[in-house]
């Protein structure tokens, strides 16, 4: 059984997933594009900046909010990963 992972991923779009490849190596993240050629996942990771790009600190923290014009954000990275090395693409639960 042949499987379209192009036509599968497109079906994920943006949806956090996970990939495996041919090679061996596992990504997970949210599909951020599909194109001909490659999957573009947007991974997050655990990095919190602040809006000048500076880390927030718990000390600008406040019960209701975040001091003004700081507040956390998380960031995402992109990676690509070829069409022709994806050997598996399954959803993953996303908890916030």
């Amino acid at each position: 059984m042949d499987t379209n992972y192009q036509q599968l991923a497109w079906n994920c779009m943006n949806k956090y997933v996970g990939i495996t490849t041919s090679d061996g190596q596992s990504h997970d993240g949210f599909i951020a594009h599909v194109d001909q050629e490659y999957i573009t996942l947007a991974i997050p990771t655990n990095e919190m900046y602040g809006m000048n790009g500076m880390p927030a600190r718990e000390a600008t923290y406040r019960q209701f909010g975040f001091f003004p014009g700081f507040y956390p954000r998380r960031r995402f990275y992109p990676r690509r990963v070829p069409l022709g090395a994806v050997t598996a693409l399954f959803l993953l639960p996303f908890f916030i």
